[in-house]
């Protein structure tokens, strides 16, 4: 990881029941995460809680599914991102999530419901580029691979 990733506030074991209050808050989207899951992110320093938001990801060192979607090494895969429901200012998310996307090694990717328009209309708000249709891991509901476009950027 580059050293990009120092400026980013990691959780602590501290802002877990925070985090999961977070995340509980749109229990509709991520009823499948357990609590464990949460623990282990943190541990792994695969979990960044800044200003309300919550993301939790991982660096792809080989292949990897993401749906039926083959991700290959020295990628960044984004799991989860929420905004706590009191933050009033969207503009946290944007912020947080363009850094973490600046930030993130080789492509960021990602994969959301497809029923989840909200995210969808963010993600392409954030420039991510919809690549795929997919099955989701744990519903098996249709949705969504998402991929930066970073190397275009340097072009």
């Amino acid at each position: 990881m580059n050293e990009c990733w120092n400026y980013f506030r990691y959780a602590t074991l501290g802002d877990v029941d925070e985090i999961k209050a977070v995340i509980r808050s749109h229990n509709k989207w991520f009823s499948h995460i357990n609590d464990e899951h949460f623990y282990k992110k943190i541990k792994k320093k695969e979990c960044i809680f800044e200003s309300g938001i919550v993301i939790t990801f991982r660096v792809t060192i080989k292949n990897q599914y993401l749906g039926n979607y083959n991700v290959g090494p020295g990628n960044t895969i984004l799991e989860q991102i929420a905004k706590n429901k009191s933050v009033k200012n969207k503009k946290f998310a944007e912020h947080i999530f363009i850094k973490f996307k600046n930030c993130s090694t080789g492509e960021l990717y990602l994969a959301v419901n497809i029923k989840n328009e909200k995210a969808i209309n963010f993600y392409e708000r954030m420039g991510m580029i919809k690549i795929t249709e997919t099955k989701l891991d744990n519903s098996r509901e249709t949705g969504f691979i998402f991929k930066s476009n970073k190397k275009e950027n340097y072009n």
